[in-house]
């Protein structure tokens, strides 16, 4: 085996055990600072109202009341409230905070939509006020095939009428909604209307990846970094919300311009994100904004489903290119197969069979490189005080027996990008959280438990390893076969779901590389 080749794979080898690590040391998790906040305060409006003035209309504003609506659909139990009709709770009825159905619901709220996140508040005079509001029904129960309304119905302090309508469907986390004001008095009206996201979670999580506020506008996502306090911006709003690694809420707009957003970070449990719409109304006119409310988890198909780019808010990091597609085609097995580990085995087999031809061809050239050796050994004693010469009379013989020195390490290289890709999709897809194999294996995303899987992995690996043509020289050789222990090891904590992959392809590359070596030689 040429000294280059062994170079390409421990690099290869390499950049497969380091990158998690990498992906850690790139967006390193944030110290976590406490935080008092015991009350939502409300939003600083643009006009420059100061912080002392805010808490004085806070000290003078009496406790409100809250009147509590709840949603039950099939994907979904929402509890809403009266004030600004937010949305005070959300479990969501397939996701688990354990593995199976007999652990407890995954309360959404307490992610990314704590503190009445959706709720509207008004601007007047400069000062924002929160606005109560009265609910068209206490209770609703959405069943298959069905969709409804709730309905909200408040007064501001200067008399302009507010309306705010949620369009609840069966199947979906998608809401519908429109605010409508209108102007019953004999004044012109100016003010303005915010909807508010509030989360639990801001910066990075454990593994590397975002949370926090995350904006579509101008054309390209924007994810606030640790270090910003505080974004605004005043068009071209696609879609804002606040994310950690599998749930989002987010206010998407019908219309990209006629709204302002702002966010803010104050702290690792603390974020916020805001639309402001302004109002302006002339005696007896109306005006209404419509936008869709999500509060739910990243499921890629229904995301994509939007055709707004919400998906972009699922993280794949740098090979989204090719993750993207691995996933679409494992929901795709899945939906037929039942299974998402027999869904990473067959798109094994898939990928095997895409890269046939080039990996026949580089087990070809390995085979003829090996058998090539003594003539390569003689070349280099004969020529071994002209280096320019020796390497010149082995270009010859590789161009003779149609050889390429690097071919054996190409498949190895290429194989990078789909092992980083199914990495990506493994770890940070909600579809695949929580899925279960078979027996021991209950959480493709998680490690195997026993460590099962990585030593049939080293295991086969080590079998393919001694059926790999190498050189006669035994220090290769041994570098090799020590290989096998290092992947071992390396996937040990790795998810079993990308195990499972490795596996499968190790099996697939020893019955290929055992008809190619049965074909007869060139050299």
């Amino acid at each position: 085996m040429d000294r280059k080749l062994i170079v390409a794979i421990i690099l290869s080898m390499g950049v497969l055990f380091f990158y998690p690590y990498v992906i850690e040391w790139y967006a390193p998790k944030q110290a976590q600072t406490e935080t008092t906040e015991a009350t939502q305060t409300p939003l600083a409006s643009s006009s420059g109202e100061t912080a002392a003035g805010m808490k004085d209309a806070q000290s003078k504003t009496p406790a409100l009341k809250a009147e509590l609506t709840t949603v039950e659909t099939p994907l979904f139990k929402a509890v809403f409230t009266n004030i600004g009709g937010g949305i005070k709770s959300l479990e969501l009825k397939n996701y688990f905070v354990g593995e199976g159905k007999d652990s407890p619901s995954i309360n959404i709220s307490e992610i990314v939509g704590r503190s009445d996140s959706f709720k509207t508040q008004i601007e007047e005079g400069g000062i924002v006020k929160e606005l109560v509001m009265s609910p068209s029904a206490t209770g609703i129960v959405v069943k298959e095939g069905d969709k409804t309304e709730l309905v909200y119905k408040g007064t501001t302090a200067t008399g302009i009428a507010i309306e705010k309508r949620y369009l609840i469907t069966d199947a979906s986390y998608l809401m519908e909604t429109v605010i409508r004001a209108s102007n019953p008095t004999k004044d012109q009206y100016t003010g303005k209307a915010f909807i508010q996201l509030a989360s639990n979670v801001a910066g990075k999580d454990a593994t590397g990846y975002h949370s926090g506020p995350i904006i579509s506008a101008k054309g390209k996502i924007i994810r606030q970094a640790d270090d910003e306090q505080q974004k605004t911006g005043a068009e071209k709003l696609k879609w804002i919300g606040l994310e950690d690694k599998y749930f989002l809420s987010a206010v998407i707009p019908a219309h990209e311009n006629g709204a302002a957003w702002k966010t803010t970070v104050e702290s690792v449990t603390s974020a916020k994100a805001s639309v402001e719409v302004p109002l302006s109304l002339a005696p007896g006119a109306e005006q209404e904004y419509k936008y869709k409310t999500f509060l739910g988890p990243k499921e890629y198909d229904l995301l994509v489903k939007q055709k707004n780019g919400i998906e972009e808010a699922i993280e794949f990091g740098w090979f989204d290119w090719m993750a993207k597609p691995f996933l679409v085609v494992l929901n795709f097995f899945e939906r037929y197969l039942g299974n998402y580990g027999v869904a990473i085995i067959v798109l094994t087999v898939l990928i095997k069979v895409i890269f046939y031809p080039l990996t026949k061809k580089s087990l070809h050239s390995m085979n003829e490189m090996k058998k090539m050796q003594p003539q390569m050994t003689a070349l280099k004693e004969k020529y071994k005080g002209n280096k320019e010469k020796m390497n010149k009379e082995l270009m010859e013989l590789y161009k003779r027996y149609n050889v390429n020195p690097l071919g054996g390490c190409l498949p190895i290289v290429l194989q990078i990008p789909v092992f980083i890709a199914l990495y990506e999709v493994l770890y940070v897809a909600i579809e695949l959280r929580h899925a279960p194999f078979f027996l021991w294996l209950t959480d493709l995303s998680a490690k195997d438990p026993y460590y099962i899987t990585p030593v049939l992995m080293g295991a086969t690996m080590f079998i393919q390893q001694k059926m790999t043509p190498t050189s006669v020289d035994p220090t290769q050789a041994k570098i090799m076969l020590i290989m096998p222990i290092v992947f071992t090891f390396m996937f040990l904590n790795f998810p079993s779901g990308l195990v499972i992959y490795w596996l499968i392809n190790n099996i697939l590359s020893i019955v290929q590389q055992y008809q190619v070596m049965r074909e007869p030689s060139k050299a």
